[in-house]
């Protein structure tokens, strides 16, 4: 997420051109002090932090927001927690499937079957699909951000 957040400020910053950059940026807290001084510095001696160099090449942005190459693959946490959440949606797709499996089998053999089980045979197939599709836009996250940070989204 900071990768894209400083790629867009750097095209920001290159847009505004001689503009004040107290003007360029929205900077309301006592900790963007410093940064306010040092561009104030920057502007009054003409320095250029950053002498001939241009800005990156212009980047997709699903390159951008990449985050299991940026983070995941070197996050020993993350990388557990992905195992885990696929571990875990392959044995919910194998528990709807053998109960979905088993319900031809079982209704002939018991005739009418009590209330619970049908339940259960009902309920457990449609909790372990819903299961499995919430872990599958879970596991999404650990491969591609969404561009807007939790802060920034709507009520």
């Amino acid at each position: 997420m900071t990768k894209f957040f400083l790629y867009l400020q750097e095209r920001q910053l290159a847009q505004a051109g001689n503009q004040p950059y107290a003007q360029s940026c929205f900077l309301p807290t006592q900790a963007d002090r410093y940064v306010l001084e040092f561009r104030k510095w920057i502007s009054d001696f003409q320095a250029d932090p950053f002498p001939e160099q241009s800005l990156s090449p212009t980047l997709a942005r699903e390159v951008l927001l990449d985050r299991y190459h940026s983070h995941t693959q070197h996050c020993q946490s993350c990388r557990q927690a992905l195992k885990r959440i696929q571990l875990i949606r392959k044995g919910a797709l194998a528990v709807s499937a053998v109960v979905w499996s088993a319900i031809p089998v079982v209704l002939p053999l018991m005739g009418s079957p009590p209330l619970a089980l049908g339940l259960v045979l009902t309920g457990l197939p449609l909790t372990t699909g819903a299961l499995w599709f919430g872990l599958g836009l879970l596991e999404q996250k650990f491969y591609q951000g969404d561009g807007v940070p939790p802060r920034n989204q709507p009520d």
